[in-house]
């Protein structure tokens, strides 16, 4: 039960109020607690919003971060009425010789289109219930019966030769058609010199059943199945037979549209040096945006007069104004942040040191000289924080015509054991692959990751020690309301007993 409490009641006090003053005060520790809670859970949400931004960098660094990936290929055929190309692999010859003796022919299935005698709805459910005859056999239908569960039931009678014939439901006609290759034997015991060729479909409604039915009056035969040709083309002077008129040999999809007789047609493969440009491009743009924008949040101005709002002070507040204060309390949040900034500046010495090892070419070992570096003359490095540009044309030529050293000055893998040599001997991707991977655990160390469940980072940990400290002081704050109102309590006691007593002795010298 709530204590009894007397507010003002003798005094004409405004207990209530007086005991809201006093516990304003009483609340400043807590209060402090709160907006620590707050302020560290914004910390902790702006270093997984850059942890993610990381996290795309790496995932664009990883795509240049292997040989594969500078080793595409484009294929041009010289006679693309007879053979187009298209590479799907990495082809390892330069050109190709391709002969097509003899193009491939499908096979013609058989197939039989039966009218239904009322429209099929959405769901594909015939309105219909009768046996299905196919080949001699009979299959129930039931109503409600889909083209998936008549399928089923063909395939039941696999023994019979029944799971080659499917059914589909073709504008409103069911249709049945051999599946390829299919061997229909004993499809028609009548004419034996059909077999393999042709099926022969039948339905008959129950007497019972609904009044949508198929279309069939007796048997319907269907077409005859025609077998299929293979086609024979030479590549490199390698056979191929071929059901199909598209042929894949050495990662290249070769497609077949006419014979040429002896006279092969020569298809040429290059490297495909747009899309190593357009990797390069790619991987140079998110590193720009990524170290702009974390370089714009750890140089946000710290406003340390404005403090996280309290409930109350939001609801007291109009809605703009309250979220222009939050803003301004949120700012600088990673100010000069120590991981962020240590972490961008190992980045660019990743990617600015010279690559050293057996083999490397001096005159490519840096970004710099295959077109990619600082600002353009009239720019300030120090204003651009790292940014890199590139020089289309120098890139490009250098891809064109030292596509090999491009490859090392990315991919180079060491196989040193040395930390400092396995640095210099690795590709700039390499590196700062490693220097990302670096970096963001020691973000997920210091504020955890959205996706894990259990939560241990060091601001984490902060939050839940303040959440039990708030809790405590809750609990002390709660006995130092109820003292507060025992006294004033008392105090009304005693004023209105006082007052009591006074009028009694009013009225004794009054009666006197």
């Amino acid at each position: 039960m709530s204590p009894i409490r007397f507010t003002g009641m003798a005094s004409g006090l405004d207990t209530e109020k007086m005991i809201k003053d006093l516990m304003k005060a009483q609340r400043e520790p807590v209060n402090r607690l709160i907006r620590k809670k707050q302020t560290d859970e914004w910390k902790r949400d702006t270093y997984r919003e850059m942890n993610k931004l990381l996290d795309e960098l790496k995932k664009s660094v990883d795509t240049i971060r292997f040989s594969t990936n500078f080793k595409k290929k484009v294929a041009s055929s010289e006679n693309d009425g007879i053979v187009s190309t298209k590479v799907s692999g990495l082809p390892q010859f330069a050109t190709y010789s391709v002969r097509v003796e003899k193009m491939a022919k499908a096979e013609s299935p058989a197939a039989v289109s039966i009218e239904l005698d009322n429209v099929v709805d959405k769901s594909q459910v015939l309105l219909a219930k009768g046996t299905l005859t196919v080949n001699g056999v009979d299959i129930a239908i039931d109503v409600g019966d889909s083209i998936s569960s008549i399928n089923e039931k063909l395939a039941a009678k696999s023994a019979d030769k029944h799971a080659l014939i499917e059914a589909s439901l073709v504008n409103g006609s069911l249709v049945f058609t051999s599946k390829s290759g299919a061997e229909l034997t004993g499809v028609d015991p009548v004419d034996s010199s059909k077999d393999n060729t042709f099926f022969s479909v039948n339905f008959t409604a129950d007497p019972d059943g609904s009044s949508g039915k198929l279309k069939i009056s007796g048997s319907v035969d269907s077409s005859m199945r025609a077998d299929g040709e293979k086609g024979i083309v030479y590549i490199n002077g390698v056979k191929l037979e071929t059901t199909t008129n598209t042929v894949s040999f050495d990662g290249i999809d070769f497609t077949v549209k006419g014979t040429n007789g002896g006279s092969p047609v020569i298809v040429n493969t290059k490297t495909d040096e747009d899309a190593i440009f357009n990797q390069i491009k790619g991987f140079v743009d998110k590193y720009n945006e990524v170290i702009d924008k974390i370089n714009t949040k750890i140089s946000e101005p710290k406003y340390r007069s404005y403090k996280p709002l309290l409930d109350e002070e939001k609801e007291a507040l109009p809605e703009k104004t309250a979220e222009k204060l939050e803003a301004m309390a949120k700012s600088g949040i990673l100010l000069r942040d120590p991981i962020l900034k240590s972490g961008l500046d190992q980045m660019r010495y990743a990617i600015s040191a010279p690559l050293k090892g057996t083999g490397v070419d001096e005159k490519f070992d840096t970004l710099s000289e295959i077109g990619i570096g600082g600002p353009p003359s009239g720019k300030y490095a120090y204003q651009e924080n790292g940014k890199l540009y590139i020089n289309e044309t120098k890139l490009r030529d250098a891809i064109s015509n030292h596509g090999e050293d491009v490859l090392k000055l990315f991919t180079n893998h060491s196989k040193s054991d040395d930390p400092g040599t396995k640095f210099n001997e690795s590709g700039i991707a390499e590196r700062l692959y490693s220097q990302l991977t670096k970096v963001m655990d020691k973000v997920t160390k210091e504020a955890g990751s959205s996706t894990v469940g259990f939560d241990d980072s060091a601001i984490s940990r902060s939050i839940r020690d303040t959440d039990k400290e708030i809790d405590r002081w809750e609990d002390r704050l709660k006995m130092i309301e109820d003292r507060y109102w025992k006294q004033f309590t008392a105090m009304e006691k005693a004023m209105s007993k006082f007052q009591s007593q006074g009028n009694w002795f009013a009225q004794m010298f009054g009666q006197k």
